[in-house]
């Protein structure tokens, strides 16, 4: 099934323990700091019911329509589909919301391709996946996840904390299922999220670590289950989308996770006690292959706008004439479509499994990931230094429809008879990119996206194909070894 935004709505009104500030938030649909969010969510849930959305944004299956996002592409087109499914999601929130629905239902069913893995570390975990990945999708279920752990003293492993509780670990083990306590981060759009899936990202168990080795899945409605938000950038929901283009609605909350002694049923957990599957997960399953493909999009789809934004602040006032400018807007443009040319080649030549399944090819994902990082913050950083002034300075709409009107649009106009509230739209769109507090997020949150750049680079180093310059160097060396054996030789 797909569901409406209302339907989304009504299943956040069920009881759950969010705090903002240490205190209680007794219904996430209604408070101030969350309700533009939740707003912005239940619009994606509604676009997939519109004539114009829903054949992009959704497949049918067994007569029953669902999230393309949780489609298995068995064929070229398929994965094509995958990703414009994806840019439409991206659009939809100017690439601004990086955990939608849309985020994990695409991991989940990376998960769902790999359910044998899970077997060797749980009997009957294929089976808990294939379920898991079903109750998803049956219901249209919006799930975050939580992969770390709280940064206290990050030279010990798990077991050497000063307290055993203080990563997530088990407490017990009872015929219903883990009873487990301790903490987990980062939980974006946790108090907006219908599920939550906890599981280890990448390889930092040692011995010892066993009981911190762990999957599962559980509602945010669980008993014991406690989502600690951090302060809100956004307090309330009174911002306009003049002033505030994507303040007003795209504030992402993210959350640690307190696990105060809960259940766990058997049927939700997918391994445990195994520092091999902690440890190989990441990299032995689809999960990151599935949830690449949509974050290549969103990220392609926010990068066109901020170079966007950046060239259309220049031009309102006409300095994308000097050559200093004009190069720094042609670097960052050719940045965007570098970003472009890997997200094309990612999709058309993808590889294809033995299991007939379609993925992007690796290398291109990968490379995009690495590389968009610094892309993006140097898209910013053109905004800032281009800007200058014009950032900081700029009236609000009620100026320019209040008393002093003339003088906003007199003084704030642009070049070419630009009108000043078009200029100030514009950069105030430039601030909210490059200087306001979301933007600051979303430039701070895309470095850490794929993981810890450093461990990414590393294991790329080690994984990535050079092809043709493998091929040469391979060459060269068969060159100069004949050269030893033979003595001198035409080429």
């Amino acid at each position: 099934m797909i569901r409406t935004g209302a339907q989304y709505i009504e299943g956040l009104e069920a009881p759950r323990e969010a705090y903002v500030d240490g205190e209680r938030v007794e219904d996430v649909t209604k408070f101030p700091a969350f309700r533009r969010p939740i707003e912005s969510y239940a619009r994606v849930y509604d676009m997939k019911h519109m004539d114009e959305f829903q054949d992009r944004m959704t497949y049918v299956e067994d007569g029953e329509r669902f999230d393309l996002s949780f489609l298995v592409p068995r064929t070229h087109d398929e994965l094509r589909a995958k990703g414009l499914a994806y840019k439409t999601f991206s659009e939809a929130s100017y690439g601004c919301l990086g955990r939608g629905p849309e985020s994990m239902a695409a991991l989940v069913a990376g998960l769902s391709v790999s359910a044998d893995w899970f077997d060797q570390f749980e009997k009957g975990g294929s089976q808990r996946i294939t379920d898991y990945y079903n109750h998803v999708k049956d219901n249209d279920l919006f799930v975050t996840h939580a992969l770390g752990n709280p940064q206290s003293d990050r030279s010990k492993p798990s077991h050497q904390q000063e307290n055993p509780y203080l990563h997530l670990r088990i407490k017990e083990k009872t015929s219903k299922g883990l009873v487990v306590r301790g903490a987990k981060q980062l939980a974006t759009a946790a108090p907006f999220a219908d599920e939550v899936l906890v599981f280890p990202n990448g390889r930092q168990f040692v011995p010892g670590d066993e009981a911190y080795c762990l999957c599962f899945s559980i509602p945010t409605t669980t008993p014991g289950l406690k989502l600690l938000c951090r302060e809100p950038l956004v307090k309330d929901d009174r911002l306009n989308v003049y002033d505030s283009p994507l303040s007003s609605r795209y504030e992402e909350i993210d959350a640690l996770l307190v696990f105060d002694d809960v259940l766990v049923p058997w049927d939700r957990v997918f391994f445990h006690s195994s520092k091999e599957a902690a440890n190989n997960m990441r990299f032995m399953t689809a999960v990151a292959a599935f949830s690449g493909h949509l974050s290549i999009q969103r990220a392609i789809v926010r990068s066109g706008l901020t170079v966007a934004v950046a060239m259309a602040q220049c031009a309102s006032v006409k300095t994308n004439v000097f050559p200093n400018v004009g190069e720094l807007l042609g670097r960052i443009a050719a940045m965007h479509k570098a970003a472009e040319a890997l997200l094309f080649r990612a999709e058309e030549e993808p590889r294809v499994g033995d299991d007939g399944v379609y993925y992007l090819n690796a290398d291109a994902l990968t490379a995009h990931g690495l590389l968009f990082p610094d892309f993006y913050n140097t898209m910013l950083e053109t905004i800032k230094r281009t800007g200058a002034a014009g950032l900081m300075l700029t009236p609000t709409a009620g100026e320019f429809r209040g008393e002093v009107a003339e003088f906003a649009n007199t003084y704030f106009a642009g070049a070419d008879n630009m009108p000043g509230e078009e200029r100030v739209q514009i950069a105030k769109l430039a601030w909210e990119l490059a200087g306001g507090p979301i933007g600051q997020r979303l430039a701070h949150y895309e470095r850490f996206y794929i993981g810890e750049p450093m461990f990414v680079a590393s294991f790329f180093a080690r994984a990535v194909q050079m092809g043709d310059g493998q091929a040469l160097l391979d060459r060269l060396i068969e060159e100069g070894r004949r050269y030893l054996d033979e003595g001198p030789f035409g080429l």
